[in-house]
């Protein structure tokens, strides 16, 4: 740094008190990299508590405790019983029944005596049977695979929308913060101004007029502070419902990143990427595959099936006091069974229902053709947003140092008499509303970048962990300024 750009950081640290974190020792040439990277989800330990926690430990809690994403995985793990479930119509069914019967009649006859019978009957009954072939089973496993499939691709992608969700709201949370740094440092200035001016109005140096208007600049900017702490505890709660636990997010974006455009062959990389790794697009290609399968289970129904069975039946009949049938002794009997079903007419139902699977394929291709548009629409808007944050940024650099030069200006002019008190508020007004432009952008910049690698499929901690790698501790910060002061140092 020059002695002269020196200068104008200590000149300008002066301005207010804030906490604005300004690094002299991070890497100037550090930049946040957009570049993919792996699928892996790689797994990192933490505490069921976090007090102080930066963006890698909040995502890494929400992943470990939501429960949007433990319902996600125990509805994923219940689907896949679904194929143990029809894995069993392949294999052979073995059953066995016994039974008993007592029997004590008495026959009233009109001529001779009364004919009883009295005797005990019990018996036992195996049976094996195997479906040999039926179209409909392989079908319906075929479909089932399918279903568990789709379920593990919503798996992942409510892990994605947990992870979009925890890492945005965070920066929410500091997009807030910084937004509340820039107004209480101006709602500051204005209670020190209303301060110094009602003093000069009492002592009669200066019209009474200029207290009012920045008594109404003062209460301005209370409302709007009001407003934003507001806001910080609401973006606060969202993001420990998130996580499940309470938390203090205390990591802040080094000043030195550089917001880098995505260029046009960053680009279509990354468009070839979205149609093959992206949750949405891959979800419904699967529905289509899935109703396809439907289409050709429902058909199987059509076809003939054969089935096999053997059977072994063994009855005792024994009670001597039996005098009509049945005498004593007992029964062995073995049965083979070998059906063949042919379905002929069953009122129209199945091919009503062949009729619907087809309407439903139909369904499918035209929801994949609108994911895809969709999908499509989405990435080229992120795209849009991240490069116009970069190019504002560019822009907001050189606004904030002007102002900041005109602000100076005016606040000498206003000195010596030759600016009013409304030039001054003015030109305060610029400064601050510009800065929190700035620090809109950056963080808008981040969000719409973790958007963007949700939507092609690639946002996990890996991908975290490269813009975490890029915060570092508030608590680190050696200047306090509500005004970005690297700025004006270039």
């Amino acid at each position: 740094m020059s002695s002269v750009s020196r200068t104008k950081v200590m000149k300008s640290s002066k301005l207010l008190k804030n906490t604005w974190p300004f690094k002299r020792s991070v890497n100037t040439t550090s930049a946040l990299s957009c570049a993919l990277v792996s699928l892996t989800l790689l797994s990192f330990g933490v505490s069921s508590y976090s007090q102080a926690a930066d963006l890698l430990e909040v995502v890494d809690s929400a992943l470990q405790q939501n429960l949007s994403l433990s319902s996600a995985e125990t509805r994923l793990k219940s689907s896949q019983y679904d194929l143990d479930i029809n894995r069993g119509k392949f294999l052979p069914s073995l059953d066995l029944s016994a039974n008993t019967r007592w029997n004590d009649s008495a026959t009233h006859q009109e001529t001779g005596g009364e004919a009883n019978n009295r005797y005990n009957n019990h018996g036992v009954n195996v049976t094996l049977s195997q479906t040999l072939f039926d179209l409909g089973d392989l079908y319906s496993q075929a479909s089932t695979q399918v279903s568990v499939d789709t379920e593990t691709l919503r798996t992942e992608q409510t892990r994605q929308s947990i992870i979009r969700d925890a890492s945005t709201t965070y920066f929410e949370y500091l997009k807030n913060n910084a937004q509340i740094r820039a107004t209480q440092a101006e709602y500051d200035s204005s209670a020190a101004r209303l301060t110094f001016i009602t003093r000069n109005v009492e002592l009669g140096n200066v019209a009474g007029t200029e207290k009012y208007e920045v008594m109404a600049q003062k209460e301005k900017t209370a409302n709007t502070l009001r407003s934003l702490k507001k806001d910080q505890r609401v973006i606060l709660t969202k993001l420990e419902n998130i996580v499940q636990q309470p938390l203090n997010p205390d990591y802040d974006l080094q000043s030195t990143i550089q917001f880098n455009e995505i260029t046009a062959t960053r680009q279509r990389q990354l468009n070839e990427i979205m149609y093959t790794s992206g949750y949405d697009l891959l979800i419904a290609q699967q529905e289509v595959k899935r109703n396809r399968q439907s289409l050709k289970e429902t058909g199987a129904t059509f076809a003939p099936s054969l089935k096999g069975s053997v059977g072994y039946t063994y009855d005792n009949t024994n009670d001597a006091s039996a005098n009509v049938f049945p005498n004593n002794g007992t029964t062995e009997e073995a049965v083979y069974t070998l059906t063949l079903d042919v379905p002929i007419f069953n009122g129209g139902k199945d091919y009503y229902r062949y009729e619907q699977n087809k309407v439903n394929i139909e369904r499918a291709e035209i929801d994949l053709q609108d994911s895809k548009q969709q999908s499509q629409q989405a990435f080229d808007t992120f795209i849009y947003d991240i490069n116009d944050y970069s190019a504002s940024l560019r822009s907001l650099t050189t606004i904030i140092q002007a102002n900041y030069a005109s602000y100076k200006g005016i606040q000498k002019a206003h000195k010596l008499g030759t600016r009013t008190i409304t030039d001054l508020l003015s030109a305060e007004s610029k400064l601050f509303s510009s800065i929190r432009d700035y620090e809109n952008a950056r963080y808008d910049y981040i969000i719409a970048l973790v958007q963007l690698n949700e939507l092609i499929g690639n946002l996990n901690l890996s991908t975290i962990g490269k813009i975490a790698a890029q915060m570092s501790p508030t608590s680190d910060s050696k200047t306090d300024s509500p005004i970005p002061l690297h700025l004006l140092a270039q």
